[in-house]
């Protein structure tokens, strides 16, 4: 949950336009957001790209279908570019919008605000699609209150969604080469156990997610083949989720985002997935979504990434995703489970 605007703001469009940015972890073009607003409080950012001109789409099936949980709360929707239209009667794609005001009506969620903006910049002009002629400016999405205090807890607002994507372009190719000869040395060498995390492997990316937030290097290649061969492990991995939600869980991201670059598949979608369960902890769901693209490009039906899709497409919130990190790291990884076909055998 982000808090959004004091009260007596939330209805300002500009302020919630120049909010988007940051929100999203990048300035969108040609989109379509809805914010679920509660008790001045963002609940769920959700954004999906402006369909073509008279093409077919279901951009409002798309959004509407995680409000499920959502019910009785207010949505604002702002549609950046997509067109010039003829402002401050014609605005572009006033159909989606319509869509939608008749979506969220049937979702219980109704519409509080829809706007226009040809971009989400210092000095754009957005426009009401409700109330014609009621018009403003978008304040400089850089020096606002909310930017200073999403800059304070960490997160990085990006140029475009591009610019964000490229943070998780895999590595060239040559080197992900080197790297999948030492990790397939790696698995020959020391095969995984079936029902422990060994000591060394968690000991390994322990230490690795502590240096993280201060190393000032790139992790060599055998550095990266040891990691990514310890997470090929799912209880490794699983014993993982608990830097997601501990003290360490920025450094723990900056690892994980490291290694989605730095792993051939198919082992990438290990730390793909770990990034993906840490963005949607913080709120961050495009870059969540970012990475569980990268981890099925790896590998194509990984489970906990299926899974995890899953859960966010449901509109699942983000406390119930930390809840679920902090489960599993309640977890004895040292131990081997007991053996449910072993019968114990009691005195009376």
């Amino acid at each position: 949950m982000t808090k959004l605007l004091p009260p007596t703001r939330l209805r300002d469009p500009g302020d919630l336009i120049a909010a988007v940015p940051h929100l999203l972890g990048f300035h969108p073009s040609d989109s379509v957001v809805v914010l679920v607003v509660r008790d001045h409080d963002v609940t769920m950012t959700l954004r999906a790209d402006l369909p073509p001109p008279g093409v077919p789409h279901r951009v409002a099936d798309r959004l509407i279908a995680p409000l499920a949980r959502c019910r009785g709360d207010d949505a604002v929707v702002v549609v950046i570019g997509g067109g010039s239209g003829d402002p401050p009667e014609d605005l572009p794609h006033d159909a989606l919008v319509d869509e939608l005001d008749d979506a969220l009506h049937e979702a219980d969620v109704p519409l509080l605000l829809a706007v226009w903006t040809r971009a989400t910049a210092k000095g754009e002009r957005w426009f009401d699609y409700h109330d014609v002629g009621t018009t403003g400016l978008v304040p400089d999405p850089s020096s606002t209150a909310f930017a200073a205090a999403s800059a304070a807890d960490g997160h990085v607002t990006y140029p475009s969604r591009q610019a964000l994507a490229d943070l998780l372009t895999p590595d060239p190719p040559a080197a992900l080469s080197r790297r999948t000869t030492l990790l397939n040395r790696l698995s020959a060498e020391f095969p995984h156990p079936d029902d422990i995390v060994p000591t060394r492997h968690r000991d390994l990316i322990h230490a690795e997610v502590l240096r993280a937030g201060t190393r000032k290097r790139p992790l060599t290649d055998e550095e990266v083949a040891d990691l990514a061969h310890a997470l090929s492990n799912p209880l490794t991995r699983d014993a993982s989720l608990v830097y997601c939600t501990s003290d360490h869980a920025h450094s723990a991201e900056a690892l994980w985002t490291e290694l989605t670059r730095a792993c051939p598949a198919p082992e990438r979608a290990e730390p793909a997935t770990l990034l993906a369960f840490s963005a949607y902890i913080k709120g961050n769901g495009p870059l969540a979504y970012l990475a569980l693209d990268r981890a099925e490009e790896a590998y194509p039906g990984h489970r906990l990434t299926s899974l995890l899709r899953a859960a966010l497409n449901s509109g699942l919130p983000p406390i119930q995703i930390r809840n679920l990190a902090q489960q599993v790291a309640a977890t004895d990884w040292a131990t081997p489970p007991a053996n449910p076909n072993k019968l114990t055998m009691q005195k009376d």
